[in-house]
């Protein structure tokens, strides 16, 4: 597939102000303040499912790993973010991407299953979990965009999401008798809400950048604060279990320069819009840097997640290395 037309993110990253970094042990965040012109009406897929208005299940008695019938009653489009984790049926997965789901409607979502080691009905129906770590959702990214661009399908590399939750669970000195990322979240509880505690969510902040020893690690935006009020607890676990899983080895400190200069760089970049599975587009975005994704509904990015792009096969010596295109300008000359 090919853009029809050049397509960057740089009009819905140009509204955003940068505020004071914070964090707790090895992890930093930087907010950004700000809001979308027209921001789109939604319920969290975590509150409708409270609500009993989504209910999520197997696409079948027999189950199929990559997908999952998401079925909405809700007045309200009902919007589910990449990374985030559905728990129960017959194994626990995570979205492959950000998906707007049509009001009244049933839709197939695309999914990772982060559980190998079960495939029986614990549940019909699903459960809101947590969110993955900032290092599983890069690969999938990646994977899942690559997969879009060829064949229109979000799929992941599904057996690299396993060996990327094996790593979480022994990284975080848990134990899973079935390789369930949940296990981890919930045997380092503690741990995790000791990250929450030191670290609240900043008032008016509609996203935030997070780094760990001092590096680039996820990029998480919404269309408007509450959003980002309201999914905190749970990407913040995500960000803080990555944070465990990583030794704290001395790292420079990650700053309001080095926030701006990514904002800069993601803004360069040409985007590929490819399909969603509700409504909107699929906006893939990758550079020797950084690899990520946008859902965009209209002249609104509903959620723009980056993360530093790992790919051995475009690696630079000593990692990615991001710059404001200023001082990539000033270089040069």
């Amino acid at each position: 597939m090919t853009p029809k037309s050049s397509k960057t993110l740089k009009p819905f990253l140009s509204v955003l102000s940068i505020g004071d970094p914070f964090g707790h042990l090895n992890l930093t965040l930087v907010p950004l303040q700000g809001r979308q012109a027209q921001p789109v009406d939604y319920m969290l897929a975590a509150d409708a499912i409270g609500a009993g208005v989504l209910v999520v299940t197997e696409v079948s008695e027999y189950g199929r790993v990559p997908e999952l019938l998401a079925v909405s009653s809700a007045q309200q489009m009902i919007l589910l973010l990449d990374g985030e984790e559905l728990v129960g049926a017959k194994q626990n997965r995570i979205l492959n991407t950000t998906v707007l789901l049509p009001a009244q409607a049933q839709t197939k979502i695309p999914v990772s299953c982060v559980e190998q080691g079960r495939w029986r009905h614990t549940s019909q129906k699903f459960g809101s979990g947590s969110f993955a770590t900032s290092h599983l959702r890069a690969n999938k990214s990646r994977s899942v965009g690559r997969n879009l661009r060829q064949s229109g399908q979000a799929t992941s590399d599904q057996g690299e999401v396993w060996q990327d939750v094996a790593q979480c669970i022994a990284g975080s000195g848990a134990s899973s008798p079935t390789g369930a990322m949940h296990d981890a979240m919930e045997q380092r509880r503690d741990l995790l809400d000791a990250y929450l505690s030191a670290l609240a969510c900043p008032a008016g902040a509609c996203g935030v950048i997070a780094s760990i020893n001092g590096r680039f690690a996820a990029l998480d935006m919404f269309d408007k604060p509450e959003t980002l009020q309201r999914v905190w607890p749970r990407l913040v676990r995500g960000y803080a279990l990555d944070a465990i899983c990583r030794s704290r080895a001395p790292g420079g400190v990650f700053t309001e320069r080095g926030a701006q200069g990514l904002l800069e760089h993601v803004g360069e970049i040409e985007c590929q819009p490819c399909p969603s599975a509700g409504v909107g587009e699929d906006w893939r975005l990758e550079s020797p840097g950084v690899v990520g994704q946008a859902l965009v509904v209209g002249e609104t990015c509903v959620h723009l997640c980056v993360f530093p792009n790992d790919d051995p096969d475009r690696r630079v010596e000593g990692g990615p290395s991001i710059q404001a295109p200023s001082s990539r300008r000033r270089h040069r000359q």
